[in-house]
C-alpha cells in the first residue's frame, strides 16, 4: 500500500447501534476529499453486530481495514494497536460516535505539520469542547460534564497535560509522531489520554487545541464511579511510569502550549500487557 497522507483510526466497541449512521457520514465526507487516506477500525472485542455491519457496509470499497484481537481490552489498547499498523503522513482518532462531526477535521488539518521538520507546525492538533469559540449542539448530563472538567484539572495538575480537554475524542498528530507516542503508552482505560499528552510533553512536540463543534452522543461505555476512581489510579501511574522511565523520558525541545480561544483486511496483533 502506498503511503496515504492521512489515517483515520477510529475503535469500536458495541457500536451497532451507531455505525450504520455515522460511517455513510464518513465515507461521504471523505468522497469529497483529493488527498489519499486509510481508514481503519479497531474492533475492542464487541458483542454485538458493530463490526458485522461495518464490514457489510465496506465491502467492495478500498482503503479501509479492520484490526481485531478478540477481546475488550479498551479504548486506549484498540488505539494504540490501530495506530501501529497505521501507514499516514497524518494520523486522526475519531470517536465511532462522531459527537466531533468529522467536518471539524478542516479545522485541524491547516495547524499540523506534515514532517518534523516544517516550521510553524504543531505535531498534536486536538479538538476541544471547553474553550471558547467551542459549540457545544447538545450538552452532558450535568454530573458527567461537571466531573469531565474535574478530571481536566486533575490531569493538568498531576499528569501536566496543560491543556483544556483531554479526554475530546478527536486528535490528529503527524504520522510519525503518532506511531512513537502511542507505542510509548502504556495504559489503556480512560487516562491513555492524558498519559499520550503527557508523553508528547515530555518529549517536546507542540500541542494546539481547537475548538469544535460537538454533541453528547447517549450509550457511552463509561461509567462514573468506577472510572472515576480507575483515572485517579491512572494518573498516578502516569507519574510513577515516567520515574521509572517507561517513557523515554529525556525532554528534547523546548514545549510550548497554545490553546487557540476495502478492502477489509484482518490484521492479527500481539497481546499488550498494561503496565
Amino acid at each position: 500500500m502506498n503511503t496515504p497522507y492521512l489515517s483515520i483510526v477510529i475503535p469500536m466497541y458495541n457500536e451497532e447501534q451507531r455505525i450504520g449512521t455515522t460511517l455513510p457520514k464518513l465515507l461521504a465526507y471523505l468522497a469529497k476529499q483529493v488527498y489519499s487516506r486509510e481508514v481503519i477500525l479497531v474492533d475492542d472485542g464487541g458483542k454485538d453486530d458493530g463490526i458485522a455491519l461495518a464490514r457489510e457496509m465496506l465491502q467492495g470499497k478500498e482503503d479501509f481495514r479492520i484490526v481485531e484481537y478478540g477481546a475488550n481490552r479498551g479504548k486506549g489498547y484498540a488505539l494504540k494497536k490501530g495506530i501501529a499498523v497505521s501507514l499516514g503522513q497524518l494520523v486522526l482518532f475519531t470517536d465511532a460516535d462522531l459527537a466531533t462531526p468529522i467536518e471539524e477535521l478542516d479545522k485541524l488539518l491547516p495547524w499540523l505539520a506534515t514532517n518534523p521538520e516544517q516550521p510553524g507546525g504543531y505535531q498534536v492538533v486536538q479538538g476541544s469542547r471547553k474553550m471558547p469559540g467551542a459549540v457545544l449542539e447538545k450538552r452532558q448530563p450535568w454530573l458527567r460534564e461537571n466531573m469531565g472538567k474535574v478530571f481536566t484539572k486533575l490531569c493538568n495538575l498531576i499528569a501536566q497535560t496543560n491543556v483544556t480537554d483531554a479526554t475530546c475524542g478527536f486528535k490528529c498528530y503527524q504520522g510519525t509522531v503518532a506511531r512513537e507516542l502511542y507505542a510509548l503508552q502504556q495504559l489503556s482505560d480512560w487516562t491513555f489520554d492524558a498519559e499520550v499528552i503527557f508523553i508528547a510533553r515530555k518529549r517536546g512536540y507542540q500541542i494546539k487545541e481547537v475548538p469544535v463543534r460537538w454533541h453528547d452522543e447517549r450509550g457511552t461505555k463509561v461509567r462514573l464511579l468506577r472510572d472515576s476512581v480507575r483515572s485517579m489510579q491512572g494518573l498516578l501511574k502516569i507519574r510513577l511510569n515516567y520515574w521509572q522511565g517507561l517513557y523515554q523520558n529525556q525532554l528534547t525541545i523546548p514545549v510550548t502550549f497554545e490553546a487557540t480561544k476495502s478492502a477489509q483486511l484482518v490484521e492479527s496483533v500481539p497481546a499488550f500487557e498494561e503496565k
